[in-house]
């Protein structure tokens, strides 16, 4: 019986894999193929017992997949510091540098940022992750030379053994790794016992915009997989890997869309959905917009942005006269239903609090992914932040509308909305030309009105958005990457 062990990563991506269609891919290969799945925690191993139990629970009980503990907190003083200089100083040195190196437009603005002298009034909108200071980068931060010294340093056996690691290794005896997120300190680690042991071992990246701001990737798995062609050039320009060993296999979050042409009632009953339109009382001939609000540092403003499309929706500024308006929650924001209490005193608002990644459910987000799905597909406009949803809204080709500013709030420029956007994945996005970027009340209400009246406008940068980011091909990319398993195992008894 040939073995995978799957070590996601944080609950973004286990998020993804799990509450997709690849968790029925991998349950169906389980048996089919006869082949053992692991999976390991997720966020950062270890996880609370609760969670654990939980998880264990729908994994093994429903899903055949194996889930076990892999790592456990550093124990020991030596452990310790091993831990500290390898997380917060050689890794945060790494990517500094690395960051530094290519000119990154998301690492300027970092810099920026953390050189600024910040009001106390601002600092609430401060991200931990803002914050790089200069000394990770001292002395010669643009030195190729340091820069590949550290690194060895960083891969050595000596800031990567672990003995638990090591001893799951010894008694799983995997045949293929699957590393959720390969510039992860701990799936460096992953990655030493992978090679003693010689078990092939394969990498995906995790989300749009690490190869570009989260520092180097392992430099020598056997695979690499990736969402899109633009990720694969990202690989072989900045991170110097082989172009034979990156596979473009797309993105699982998106295969939903893949499906859109399967008939909603068919989806509606095999993963028994309650209907979108009894759950939010929408009627047919309303016109829905669609706002997916952010976490308060990051949508900031938007309660009195949604406040004005309120009052213009109430006084008739916008060409459909019904309109429902849904406010959809991120799903690491427990702020939602206290935020935006106060709107549901508009008869045409609707509250969408989706699940929270802080309570990991994979059912539930499953459900949350299809309702998005099936929302979206009848949405004539979607209002955002700088988000991943730009990309879910071009699936569908729905009109998408990025905001760009605090509605009344003041804000340090270094920390506003509008700075966000000085990130190098998304200025990509910005150029194909598919969403409007709207900085006032007044732009805002245009774009509006556009989109009301002519949907198919900006159709054309839309469907680019969805070609060179969503990675969709003739397969879906639960399938795709099933098919990689099977091969890199040499086959088995079934095929997808």
């Amino acid at each position: 019986m040939k073995k995978i062990l799957i070590v996601p990563g944080n609950l973004f991506v286990s998020r993804n894999y799990f509450s997709s269609p690849l968790l029925e891919n991998l349950k169906r290969i389980s048996i089919k193929d006869n082949i053992k799945i692991i999976v390991a925690e997720v966020e950062g191993n270890p996880i609370d017992n609760d969670s654990f139990n939980k998880l264990k629970i729908f994994f093994e009980d429903n899903n055949n997949i194996q889930f076990v503990k892999l790592v456990k907190n550093p124990s020991s003083f030596k452990e310790r510091v091993i831990w500290y200089l390898k997380n917060n100083f050689l890794h945060k040195a790494l990517t500094f540098r690395f960051n530094e190196i290519n000119n990154f437009i998301t690492h300027k603005r970092y810099k920026d940022i953390t050189s600024t002298n910040l009001k106390k009034e601002d600092t609430k909108y401060l991200w931990n992750s803002d914050i790089w200071p200069n000394y990770l980068g001292f002395p010669l931060p643009k030195s190729k030379i340091l820069f590949k010294i550290i690194f060895s340093i960083f891969k050595s056996y000596s800031f990567n053994k672990n003995k638990i690691i090591e001893n799951n290794f010894k008694k799983l005896k995997p045949d293929l790794l699957i590393l959720g997120d390969i510039q992860s300190p701990v799936s460096f680690s992953y990655l030493t016992y992978a090679k003693k042991y010689k078990v092939k071992a394969a990498g995906n990246v995790r989300t749009w915009d690490h190869l570009t701001k989260n520092g180097p990737v392992i430099d020598n798995l056997d695979e690499y997989w990736v969402w899109n062609s633009i990720m694969r050039e990202e690989l072989i320009k900045f991170h110097n890997i082989n172009d034979s060993k990156i596979y473009e296999i797309g993105s699982p979050q998106f295969d939903y869309y893949f499906y859109s042409n399967l008939d909603d009632k068919n989806l509606i009953e095999y993963f028994n959905i309650r209907k979108t339109n009894e759950e939010f009382n929408l009627s047919k001939e309303t016109s829905i917009i669609f706002f997916a609000t952010n976490r308060p540092h990051r949508g900031i403003g938007e309660e009195s942005i949604i406040h004005h499309i309120c009052e213009n929706i109430a006084l008739g500024i916008y060409p459909e006269k019904d309109i429902s308006l849904i406010l959809r929650s991120h799903p690491y924001d427990n702020t939602f239903l206290k935020r935006f209490e106060e709107f549901k005193k508009y008869p045409f608002v609707r509250l969408f609090n989706s699940s929270q990644i802080s309570n990991f459910d994979p059912n539930e987000f499953r459900d949350d992914m299809i309702k998005v799905n099936l929302l979206l597909k009848k949405t004539k406009l979607v209002i955002c932040g700088q988000s991943t949803f730009a990309i879910d809204s071009s699936c569908t080709d729905t009109p998408i509308i990025n905001i760009s500013f605090e509605g009344e709030i003041d804000v340090n420029e270094k920390l506003s909305v509008k700075n966000r956007y000085n990130v190098d994945h998304y200025q990509k996005l910005i150029s194909y030309k598919g969403t409007k970027i709207v900085d006032s009340f007044n732009s805002l209400d245009n774009s509006i009105k556009q989109y009301l009246e002519n949907p198919k406008l900006d159709h054309e940068g839309r469907d680019q958005i969805t070609k060179k980011f969503a990675g969709f091909s003739d397969k879906s990319s639960s399938d795709r990457i099933t098919e990689r398993i099977l091969k890199i195992l040499d086959g088995g008894n079934g095929r997808i």
